[in-house]
């Protein structure tokens, strides 16, 4: 019973530490808006005002209830409320407006151009505008709407955001810069983004975030250095600060909406139907608004989810701490056990050799780095749905569960087994032929000739021949087929390549001969090291060269045998550059190898928790032939 209790408080435990779920409270839609174009909520998160491409400008409460409503005459670009209850908005219809808080009308200024965007502070002292196709940021007085003064950028205005404090003002420019000003308009940072910049926004620290075209969100500090970047799924559409710059909004062309840590971990993503236009989280990030291109308002509670990461992060500092506190410990009772067992002098033994290690110490780390690393991380990620910038899930077998449903998996293990058959034929029939022959050759000077012309060929790069033999298959212009039409079978020409009959034998003909450099001169140096004596006496009782070749050669050349045909294993699972470069797994799926979809998945697809869920497949498979292979080799020696 005990045991059971503590089970159940465990799982509790567990469950308040996996990620969180924020659901939709309230949903909404404003009748012929289209295209939300923007969205303000007031410092305390009582009212929201929704501008849209439908001409209209909402103010509602918190629960979705509306308070008034506002008809301009064109499409409504931007809203703003400030914290007595005023609200701005600006218009295609080239009027700027102003509304108490109960939907009177304050003023109403005729600027002469299309209002592109509109930002402000919360209490209104700082308040611009831009124009349609202006370099000006234009700063106007909230209580009238006249001109203040104007601030230059030198470019084309995109979009421009206030912080909510009023002391800096971040620009987009349509040459895809980002110009960061004080809240006079003098411009303090400028600095360029990875894109076309399509929303943008700044907390009262000064660090500023864009979305841009190319799937990306760049959150920078007040001095213009990047400190993350983000993959979406599709092109940003809007992002949102909270006021301290911890917590950023973000929304998609798809309808994905995301909140972002600035520690550089996404906390929260969700997708709805329809277009995402614009994303508003509220200045401490309790509550997010989402606007989609159908004119939907959804509010999102979010503040657990924020409240839950930072329970997260005090538990990860807390399970370092502890591992680091175990690594001690552990180091302590290795030292200890040693001490005991008079085995410290090892550590005399490596300080007298210090400088040996030292210089080892470059390769250990490069190998940990590049080698151990990566295989460890793809075991790791294997068991998740793994996509960089995305939210990393925990699936357990399920991407290796999916290879057996996979139909270019299971149509690749079909043509990896001819090709790893055929492969093993290639690698080791004609280069122990061709060793023979260069062994037989009686003159020494020939023998090193024909050495040196199959070894120089090594300096031909394998791409090289590979564009070479797939010109010789061209249908139209391929050698072979010109072949064929010079010797009257012109009814044999073929697309041999693009025939899915016979695509994967076009490939394994690829590089006939067949004449491997490394194998043959494994083969050549196996049969010199044969000792002359046995060859002499099997020659005195009368054995000619093939019984010489059957008795000798090939049982004393078993080591070379085991050695190619395992090398040659390993090197037909993981190889799919031939076909990446000829077929590209095409016609259909006839010349599919698992290694062609492993590397698909991860650059295609970005899906690299399967691509690494195949890479660990192919590792198994081969570390078990590499076992089998070792154990043959232990058993027969001893």
């Amino acid at each position: 019973m005990r045991k059971t209790i503590r089970i159940l408080i465990m799982l509790t435990m567990i469950i308040g530490l996996l990620p969180g779920a924020a659901l939709a409270k309230d949903k909404w839609s404003i009748e012929g808006a289209g295209d939300i174009t923007s969205i303000s909520i007031s410092e305390d998160g009582s009212q929201l005002a929704i501008g849209s491409h439908g001409a209209k400008a909402s103010v509602f409460s918190r629960d979705g209830d509306p308070v008034f409503e506002f008809a301009a005459n064109n499409v409504v670009t931007g809203v703003q409320l400030l914290n007595d209850g005023q609200l701005l908005v600006s218009s295609d219809d080239r009027h700027l407006y102003a509304f108490d808080a109960k939907g009177g009308k304050l003023w109403d200024k005729n600027m002469k151009s299309q209002i592109k965007g509109i930002s402000a502070s919360l209490d209104g002292s700082v308040a611009v505008i831009f124009t349609q196709r202006s370099e000006n940021l234009v700063f106007i007085d909230a209580a009238n709407g006249e001109e203040k003064s104007k601030a230059p950028v030198g470019a084309i205005l995109k979009a421009v955001k206030v912080s909510p404090n009023g002391k800096w003002i971040a620009a987009s420019s349509s040459d895809q810069y980002i110009h960061l000003m004080d809240e006079q308009g003098n411009v303090v940072q400028r600095f360029g983004a990875g894109g076309q910049i399509m929303g943008i926004s700044v907390s009262d620290s000064g660090e500023t975030a864009v979305g841009t075209d190319k799937k990306a969100v760049e959150w920078f500090d007040k001095d213009g250095k990047q400190l993350h970047r983000f993959v979406t799924r599709d092109v940003v559409t809007d992002v949102s600060f909270t006021a301290d710059g911890k917590v950023l909004g973000v929304s998609d062309l798809s309808g994905n909406f995301y909140l972002l840590s600035s520690k550089g971990s996404r906390l929260w993503e969700t997708k709805l139907s329809g277009q995402g236009r614009n994303v508003e989280l509220d200045l401490k990030g309790q509550t997010l608004y989402a606007g989609t291109g159908d004119g939907q308002i959804l509010k999102f509670d979010v503040g657990s989810i924020i409240s839950q990461a930072q329970k997260q992060g005090k538990v990860k500092i807390g399970l370092w701490a502890a591992a680091s506190l175990a690594a001690v410990a552990l180091i302590w009772l290795v030292l200890n056990l040693m001490k005991k067992r008079n085995r410290l002098g090892v550590f005399r033994e490596i300080w007298k050799s210090k400088w040996v290690y030292l210089g080892l110490a470059p390769t250990f780390v490069l190998l940990l780095t590049f080698l151990y690393y990566p295989a460890f991380s793809g075991l790791f990620h294997s068991l998740y749905k793994w996509q960089p910038g995305a939210r990393t899930t925990f699936i357990g077998l399920d991407n290796f569960k999916r290879m057996f449903h996979d139909p270019y998996v299971m149509n690749g293990l079909g043509n990896l087994l001819i090709l790893i058959i055929t492969g093993l034929i290639k690698a080791i029939i004609p280069p122990l032929f061709v060793a023979e022959l260069i062994y037989h050759l009686r003159s020494k000077r020939l023998q090193y000739g024909f050495r040196t012309m199959f070894t120089a060929s090594m300096i031909i790069p394998g791409v090289a021949m590979l564009l070479v033999w797939q010109n010789l298959y061209d249908p139209n212009l391929g050698l072979f087929n010109k072949f064929l039409e010079l010797i009257g079978l012109g009814s044999w020409a073929h697309a041999w390549l693009g025939d899915p009959e016979t695509a994967i034998w076009a490939l394994i003909f690829i590089g006939f001969p067949f004449i491997g450099i490394l194998q043959l001169l494994v083969f050549y140096a196996g049969l010199l090291s044969i000792p002359v004596e046995l060859i002499e006496s099997a020659k005195i009782d009368g054995a000619g060269l093939p019984r010489i070749i059957r008795s000798i050669h090939l049982p004393l050349l078993a080591g070379q045998f085991k050695f190619l045909i395992i090398l040659s294993l390993i090197g037909i699972v993981q190889d799919f550059n031939g076909i990446l470069i000829v077929t590209g797994g095409g016609p259909m799926d006839s010349t599919y190898v698992p290694a062609l979809q492993m590397y698909y998945a991860a650059t295609k697809f970005n899906d690299l928790g399967y691509a690494s869920a195949l890479g660990v497949s192919m590792f198994v498979v081969i570390l078990i032939i590499t076992v089998i292979n070792m154990k043959f080799i232990q058993s027969e020696e001893t």
